[in-house]
């Protein structure tokens, strides 16, 4: 199976040329919609509100977000909620555990919540791979220091 593909923000230089990059940086940010506030569904309950609100809280200054990400952040704050009443169910009656139909929602709603965080970074693996990506497109001082000190020494010759 084919890797997901990476934001340009997260590539490097060695993957693509500087140009390439850049022009697939400004496809990208029209892609992902205009910048407007994202704002949480009216439909949504309280505490799926609440959901919704924390995650864009938290997303929100890392500037990957975008108004077409409403629909899917709405899908992780719903499964979120329903996975919680489903939990809370459970330990009110663990005989519930036995409830073929309640487990198959469960798994259901857990794979949903799994989905979306993959795909909106809020697993501890994808915000790894991210930070992994984001380090490796810094460029070190030490790494640059020397490499100048190498064509310096080229040139000389």
């Amino acid at each position: 199976m084919a890797r997901p593909c990476k934001p340009a923000k997260l590539l490097t230089d060695k993957s693509q040329t500087k140009a390439e990059l850049s022009e697939r940086e400004q496809i990208e940010k029209k892609l992902r919609g205009s910048k407007t506030k994202i704002t949480c569904p009216s439909d949504l309950t309280s505490d799926q509100k609440k959901i919704f609100r924390r995650i864009v809280k938290e997303l929100g200054d890392k500037d990957i977000l975008g108004s077409l990400d409403n629909y899917l952040l709405r899908q992780t704050a719903i499964a979120i909620d329903r996975l919680h009443t489903i939990e809370d169910m459970i330990n009110g009656n663990h005989n519930y555990l036995f409830n073929a139909k309640l487990m198959a929602a469960k798994d259901k709603y857990t794979k949903d919540f799994f989905r979306c965080c993959n795909e909106l970074g809020l697993s501890p693996q994808s915000r790894a791979k991210f930070a992994n990506l984001m380090s490796a497109k810094a460029e070190d001082p030490l790494i640059a220091a020397l490499t100048e000190d190498d064509d310096e020494e080229e040139d000389e010759e």
